[in-house]
């Protein structure tokens, strides 16, 4: 967890305000601890009746990734900002009236993090989206925001079968359809632009982990079909992503305003 506290009333900056260069100034700031090969984590709408199941899954590069493609060291990524509602099983929605979600959040949102200078600042619609770890790109469809690339992974950690990863509201690369193999660190696609959006909702990447069952299928997928635990156990995707994060409170100002 951060040990330091966010101003929350930090000026809000974006990718395009940082970039305007093509290097990465080190890699130090990318420190992960030895024994930390693997985690633990607890499916939240397994279908069991078991609820305290546990499966060990290995951590990603994912966040390290992400800073390397998009130059985001130039000034520093210490870590993810979280507004209540952006968090795995949340029921509450981040933007428009922070009311309550139709379904509890099925993954994470990503949009902001904190440098080190201590401003919170924010992806954009430029931001490459890597791949979290080689697979099968499974399904692709129109999200109200974007699209959804589905990737299928053989295996996580030390568990055998077949883990899918879900990122949503995205622009794909052009080329980029079903079938296509893809190695950890591939670039899939940007984020959404979303100025179009009635809920005025910033770009953002919703990314989902889960396991389908022995009879899950692709065909016809489409976002509600994350929603059927006895087809898909989803798991909080968070501690694969692997990079230090701060939660705010729902009255914080930098959430409010989003």
């Amino acid at each position: 967890m951060a040990t330091q506290l966010l101003n929350a009333a930090a000026e809000i900056e974006t990718i395009q305000d940082l970039l305007g260069h093509n290097w990465i100034t080190t890699t130090q700031r990318f420190f992960r601890h030895p024994n930390a090969l693997e985690i633990v984590m607890n499916p939240k709408n397994i279908s069991t009746s078991d609820p305290t199941k546990r499966m060990s899954i290995k951590k990603s590069r994912f966040t390290e990734m992400l800073i390397e493609e998009n130059g985001l060291d130039h000034r520093g990524f210490e870590n993810w900002i979280f507004c209540n509602g952006m968090l795995f099983d949340s029921p509450d929605k981040w933007w428009g009236d922070h009311g309550l979600r139709d379904y509890p959040h099925e993954g994470v949102d990503l949009c902001l993090y904190r440098d080190r200078s201590g401003k919170i600042c924010r992806i954009d619609e430029k931001t490459r989206i890597p791949v979290m770890q080689s697979g099968m790109i499974k399904a692709m469809f129109k999200d109200y925001l974007g699209q959804a690339i589905i990737i299928e992974h053989d295996k996580m950690g030390r568990n055998p079968g077949r883990f899918i990863s879900f990122y949503a509201h995205t622009k794909p690369h052009a080329g980029l359809e079903a079938g296509m193999m893809v190695k950890a660190g591939d670039i899939i696609g940007t984020l959404a632009d979303t100025s179009h959006s009635k809920a005025h909702i910033i770009p953002h990447l919703h990314f989902s982990l889960g396991r389908p069952s022995k009879s899950f299928s692709y065909e016809g997928f489409v976002w509600n079909a994350i929603r059927k635990p006895e087809k898909i156990m989803l798991l909080d995707p968070l501690p694969v992503i692997d990079w230090p994060y701060q939660a705010l409170d729902a009255g914080e100002s930098v959430c409010r305003e989003l």
